[in-house]
């Protein structure tokens, strides 16, 4: 792999790597959410170190490896989001279902 290869793919782990310090500033993410996050910077870490430091050639298994944990913590990420989006849709219509109540109050209460 060119340098050029090499510091296009240390962007874009650096680049996510801040994304998930970004969300672990965020104190609402807590327990299994945090725990993810907090190995997935731990992992973006370790290649990062290795894309830095190491020979490719030397590192390939490694990298490999990498990759693929990455790419499970990522199906992970989604599976997660998919369940958050199911709790807000729910609080959503939750919201909608007290508002038509409340007009219908409001609308009862102007008659009398």
């Amino acid at each position: 792999m060119a340098n050029t290869e090499r510091l296009s793919v240390l962007a874009k782990v650096r680049e996510s790597k801040k994304s998930v310090q970004d969300l672990l500033e965020d104190e609402a993410i807590t327990g299994k959410d945090r725990a993810l996050l907090e190995g997935l910077e731990s992992q973006f870490d370790e290649t990062e170190d290795a894309l830095i430091l190491g020979e490719l050639t030397d590192q390939l298994e490694d990298l490999k490896a990498a990759s693929r944990e990455l790419g499970k913590v990522s199906k992970k990420m989604g599976q997660s989001v998919k369940k958050i989006q199911r709790i807000a849709d729910g609080v959503a219509d939750a919201a909608k279902a007290l508002k038509i109540l409340a007009d219908i109050a409001a609308q009862a209460a102007a008659i009398v």
